[in-house]
């Protein structure tokens, strides 16, 4: 199962539509607003996971010559929430409600979920469970309309779990997944509830064990594979991941500068600059849901002040979509003679945005892919021959773009 559209409003499709015209047109400032929204509630955590930013600073391990990664940790206010929902909640399909902090720490959580579903803004949230929750709160999550929950277990027994998840408590956490399957099969809910299942070496004999106890329980069991670091190589890695090559963003950027890896980089568009968005629990605009630091933000909602749509169309995300590959940027440092000071990759983004010269794997640029599928897939079946200009544009406009952007320029024009 996965998360399914509920939108129903022809103002969403037409933004669908848009945001599709003017990534493929490359245009920079645009005037459509992303559909797929991940907006962190906490980026407050309980936990110290050793691969999580968040997990490393509250155990004091932040590295790289720095003593925070993000600042301030925070509970996202209502005040943003609202200034957010007020702006984008017509536009919207999705809003994963999670990114870097633990969901369930923000009392408003259940509020903002009920106020997206009454929205028709299809929800989900990713939490680690391991936190001690009331009988109402468990009830209010499963009645609140949220569609998917996506419980983080890595292991069955509080051993295993432990070594990953520090501080957790296995059983609250599993004792907690099963109130919400009981509150949902009382309810008659349809939330989707689910145990991830990162693999470790030392977790390996205990996948099976956990998913069979969600298959007697109507509980999706997902085996993942762990994003880890060198340094865990030994206690973490799997055997079947032997001889893995490790070459997160910390490692790339630290390597010598090559300006002939730009010249082959492929110039082309990012979803996360016409479909995606993340903002984070202090109304921080990050690039994409990736670059751990605060640094690389692109501005900052303000209730009263600076819009979303202040910071989607400001200087740094209009440069960032001019310029992926880097090849502008790297053009503009010869030109000034400053490419001789130029000595790792590090070096060379700080001289614009992260999006200049992105260091992710492409597949980031389409991350949330299946999700636009499921947006044509869901106006075809609701909308079938109700809106004759539509109908053809949703039937080109994810198989032949270059078809879709001739077809829909003629509705531009009017």
């Amino acid at each position: 199962m996965t998360l399914l559209p509920r939108k129903k409003s022809r103002r969403a499709f037409e933004n669908f539509l848009l945001a599709h015209y003017e990534r493929v047109l490359r245009v920079e400032k645009v005037a459509s607003r992303p559909f797929v929204l991940l907006l962190d509630p906490s980026s407050l955590c309980q936990l110290q996971c050793p691969v999580c930013p968040t997990g490393l600073e509250n155990a004091g391990r932040v590295g790289h010559g720095r003593s925070f990664y993000r600042a301030p940790r925070t509970l996202l206010s209502r005040e943003i929430f609202d200034a957010v929902l007020s702006e984008l909640g017509d536009c919207l399909f999705f809003v994963h409600l999670y990114n870097w902090g633990e969901p369930l720490l923000n009392r408003n959580l259940v509020a903002f979920i009920r106020e997206l579903v009454q929205r028709d803004i299809a929800v989900d949230i990713h939490t680690n469970l391991s936190l001690p929750l009331n009988d109402r709160t468990i009830e209010e999550l499963i009645a609140s309309g949220l569609d998917r929950l996506e419980a983080s277990i890595d292991g069955f027994s509080q051993e295993t779990y432990g070594r990953y998840r520090v501080n957790g408590r296995f059983e609250l956490a599993r004792d907690n997944l099963l109130r919400l399957a009981a509150a949902r099969d009382r309810l008659g809910a349809r939330t989707q509830l689910v145990w991830n299942f990162l693999v470790f070496r030392f977790n390996e004999a205990e996948i099976e064990p956990a998913r069979r106890f969600c298959e007697e329980r109507g509980i999706e069991f997902v085996r993942r594979e762990a994003a880890l670091s060198e340094a865990l190589r030994d206690e973490f890695l799997p055997d079947y991941r032997q001889g893995e090559v490790f070459n997160d963003f910390f490692v790339q950027r630290e390597k010598p500068f090559d300006p002939r890896a730009i010249a082959v980089r492929p110039e082309a568009s990012c979803g996360w600059h016409y479909f995606y968005s993340a903002v984070n629990a202090d109304g921080s605009l990050s690039p994409c849901c990736a670059p751990w630091e605060s640094d690389w933000d692109f501005g900052g909602i303000e209730a009263a002040g600076t819009s979303f749509g202040d910071i989607w169309n400001g200087p740094l995300m209009r440069a960032s979509r001019r310029d992926v590959a880097g090849r502008r940027l790297l053009a503009r440092l010869e030109r000034s003679g400053a490419l001789a000071s130029i000595a790792t990759v590090h070096d060379f983004l700080k001289q614009g945005t992260i999006c200049e010269g992105c260091q992710m794997p492409l597949a980031m640029h389409e991350l949330y892919s299946n999700l636009a599928e499921s947006i044509v897939a869901h106006y075809r079946r609701i909308m079938p021959g109700q809106h004759g200009f539509l109908d053809r544009a949703f039937e080109l406009v994810r198989s032949e773009p270059e078809e879709f952007v001739k077809y829909y320029s003629v509705f531009a024009r009017r």
